[in-house]
């Protein structure tokens, strides 16, 4: 490149370095105002951070788009050999963004839900316009230590399910197979007055929390009660299943607690 053709790209050069120091300044500012506010929660935090961020970006990739757009127009045509490469890097950007409006508009979960998509779950810690970043989950609803990032393409392909959508409580599911040959009416009967002792403080809420869901989308929601039954597999096998109200952030103790008390009633009504 020509002496010439640097001299002329100099204003091009200098508006990048303005606009790209203009938006990490705004972002470190907005950081810094969102930390000081105390009262505010940490999902609306989050929240705020994660907007302004995704606002300020956009404005800066525009502001380049149009600085460049000589320097770009030029590339294109120089670039044709590369446009099959471009047109599927660009549908997937632009499945992603649709994925994040999408996310957006709906309401389907906010920062601090937990989520499950295309075998991932995770508690949400952070979203951009391409893309997820979750605090990843077993299925026994533990934090494994792994963050998990996705594309917001997958909110557009992909069948999502919000653990989290009751708020401070959820509906959680436990499934005990049984012994073949085992007694099956008192495996429910013990499992039942063990739910109803572990989780009778949790109905009211949950199921004041049902209610509210129930008129927002005009469905109707089951009942907050806890509720025992049977499935029949192969070969007769039988499985007994659970479902209980429990606070979402307490759902594996509970859980834990409602298998540690049916073994405990099981050992007692079969001491042999």
């Amino acid at each position: 490149m020509t002496d010439h053709s640097l001299s002329g790209l100099a204003p091009e050069f200098l508006w990048t370095i303005v606009i790209v120091s203009a938006a990490i300044l705004a972002n470190i500012a907005i950081t810094a105002v969102l930390r000081g506010r105390s009262w505010l929660s940490r999902e609306t935090k989050l929240r705020a951070a994660v907007f302004w961020r995704n606002f300020s970006l956009l404005i800066a990739l525009i502001a380049l788009i149009f600085t460049w757009q000589a320097e770009l127009r030029a590339a294109a045509l120089s670039l044709a050999a590369l446009s099959v490469a471009v047109v599927l890097v660009g549908k997937e950007m632009f499945t992603s963004v649709l994925g994040y409006i999408h996310r957006t508009t709906s309401g389907s979960f906010g920062f601090g839900d937990v989520i499950e998509i295309n075998n991932i779950k995770g508690e949400v810690i952070d979203q951009t316009l391409l893309s997820t970043t979750v605090l990843e989950m077993s299925e026994e609803h533990l934090f494994t230590g792994k963050v998990v990032q996705f594309p917001n393409s997958f909110y557009i392909t992909h069948a999502m399910k919000n653990h989290s959508r009751l708020g401070d409580y959820q509906l959680g599911m436990v499934i005990i197979p049984l012994a073949a040959g085992g007694d099956i009416e008192a495996a429910q009967r013990v499992l039942a007055e063990v739910a109803i002792s572990v989780c009778s403080e949790y109905v009211a809420p949950a199921h004041a929390a049902l209610r509210e869901l129930e008129g927002e989308q005009f469905i109707v929601m089951p009942s907050a009660e806890p509720r025992v039954s049977i499935r029949l597999g192969d070969g007769g096998r039988a499985t007994l299943l659970l479902r209980f109200p429990c606070p979402a952030s307490q759902r594996t103790r509970t859980e834990q607690e409602l298998l540690t008390k049916y073994l405990a009633g099981m050992r007692s009504a079969n001491p042999a």
